[in-house]
């Protein structure tokens, strides 16, 4: 009688908790998972995918892999990938359950002993500093006699050796987990040359202060020199010149401010830049840069949609090849929300594929804290028609438009819609005086435009630039002689030889009788 009850207690536990036997079966695979869960088969998942899967000596697939049709009863398992353990184990598998496997492959990896040498009549003066790396294993320091042991995936690496001033030389060895392996690598000196010249800027304008107003000459060269850098005119004449600090490396750069040996500013034109190198050998190359004073490269607001003020946009676009990136976050009470109700957030970017012209877009999303959130979209173009050229005066002429959902319209511009506008403003030496007309039609509903009438006053200094702007909205379809009244103030700030920009900025409005105010902040980035 007593054996009977052990059997059958036997059998209440091998029906309740099948997944015992099983952990009996694989309790040595160290760091894997198995569970049993509602359904039939086996299902075998992998950690890399793509493991050959053998079910009693037979492929069955690539895992992750789920068979649906195996009998109950004992099965061997046994998982291959190349440059993996080979793993097998057995499972138990029943009617009423399905068992899932999670199983974490291991690398075969193998040693690899590497030995840089100089190849055979090397000069012996020549420094020799190799690194080695095979894909992403990397040996960023050697043993004082140039050797390193690399732990690599087994089967065939390619292992590669680096060093300034001599060619790249790599050699291929098949890596057994078992042995170590020898990889011998001889590197010959490399011939002195240049590579990969560039010019930051085509064009650029001195006058603007930090990276902005200079030019950057970017190159490599394969051995160690010296050098010099020399600024020619369209005569040929050096306007200015420096000697380059001797090459200890590949990647190389110079920067010119524009200015000849003097300090002072030259005349506009096309200038060539010359750079003349010695190594073993001499070598040269020549790059070519414009000086164009009537280039204006600095941060204006996006927070409306169409770069300027905050409230007025200007006339000024970025030259060719140049963008900016902005975002700012705002806090205060807008069109007449509870205060600090919302914290709206705009993300925008200016860039000008062409002279004179320029495209912005903007994006931005209006956290409520007692609605729904909600978000729109803006995007402009700018042509400019007159800019300078002696005459103190720039003018454009550019258009908009505004998508918004339910409670996503941004706070600082006019809402849905399209707008056309005409901004014209008296350029100073660092003042900008501006005023822009524009009309603004709110959908299909709204035939009759409303006009908007804009003005700031914008300074611009070497890192700091300040404005301020208002902008009235006269609604002809509603109440046109009590429009609303936007105005604010804008602070940005540079550090010296930075493209950052850090900006700050306050405002209010007013409308029927009711009034607001905001604060923002922001961080952005012009080239």
């Amino acid at each position: 009688m007593y054996t009977t009850q052990k059997g059958f207690l036997f059998l209440i536990i091998l029906c309740v908790f099948p997944a015992l036997l099983f952990a009996q079966r694989a309790g040595d695979i160290i760091g894997d998972t198995f569970e049993e869960t509602s359904g039939k088969g086996f299902v075998i998942r992998t950690n890399p995918a793509g493991v050959k899967v053998f079910i009693d000596g037979m492929e069955r697939g690539l895992s992750p892999l789920t068979l649906e049709n195996l009998p109950s009863g004992e099965h061997s398992v046994k998982l291959y990938k190349e440059g993996y353990k080979e793993r097998q184990f057995s499972v138990t598998l029943f009617n009423n359950s399905r068992l899932v496997v999670s199983i974490q492959m291991k690398e075969e990896n193998g040693n690899v002993l590497v030995s840089v040498r100089k190849a055979p009549d090397s000069p012996e003066q020549l420094p020799f500093l190799p690194h080695v790396f095979s894909g992403a294993q990397y040996a960023s320091a050697l043993s004082a006699d140039n050797t390193a042991v690399l732990n690599l995936p087994a089967g065939y690496r390619t292992i590669k050796a680096r060093a300034f001033g001599w060619e790249d030389a790599d050699v291929t060895v098949l890596v057994d987990e078992r042995n170590p392996v020898n990889a011998d690598i001889y590197m010959r000196p490399a011939e002195f040359k240049f590579k990969n010249t560039s010019a930051s800027r085509r064009r650029f304008n001195p006058k603007i202060s930090g990276s902005l107003g200079s030019v950057v000459c970017r190159f490599e060269v394969t051995a160690p020199g010296s050098g010099t850098f020399t600024v020619l005119d369209k005569n040929g004449n050096p306007v200015f010149q420096e000697n380059l600090a001797p090459f200890v490396t590949w990647e190389q750069s110079v920067t010119w401010n524009g200015r000849d040996s003097y300090g002072n500013f030259p005349p506009e034109g096309v200038y060539k830049i010359l750079i003349e190198a010695s190594g073993q050998e001499s070598v040269s190359v020549s790059l070519e840069t414009e000086i164009n004073y009537s280039i204006s490269i600095f941060p204006l607001s996006l927070s409306s949609g169409l770069s300027g003020l905050v409230f007025s946009p200007l006339p000024n676009v970025l030259p060719a090849g140049s963008f900016q990136i902005e975002g700012s976050i705002f806090a205060g009470n807008f069109n007449g929300e509870k205060i600090f109700s919302v914290l709206p957030f705009t993300a925008g970017i200016r860039v000008s594929p062409f002279n004179r012209l320029e495209i912005s877009s903007v994006f931005n999303i209006n956290p409520h804290f007692s609605a729904k959130a909600g978000w729109g979209v803006s995007g402009s173009a700018k042509f400019n028609i007159l800019n300078g050229n002696g005459f103190p005066l720039a003018f454009a002429g550019g258009f908009s438009y505004s998508w918004a959902d339910e409670n996503g319209n941004a706070p600082l511009n006019s809402g849905k819609g399209i707008g056309i506008y005409a901004p014209l403003s008296l350029e100073l030496e660092k003042v900008s005086l501006a005023f822009s007309p524009g009309a603004f039609w709110r959908g299909p509903s709204g035939s009759i435009p409303e006009l908007l009438l804009s003005t700031g006053i914008l300074y611009r200094g070497g890192r700091f630039s300040a404005g301020v702007s208002a902008r009235a909205e006269f609604d002809f379809a509603g109440n046109a002689l009590n429009p609303k009244i936007l105005a604010g103030t804008e602070w940005r700030y540079s550090p010296m030889l930075s493209n950052m920009v850090f900006l700050c900025q306050f405002g209010m409005w007013t409308q029927n009788g009711n009034t607001g105010g905001y604060g923002g902040m922001g961080i952005g980035v012009i080239y």
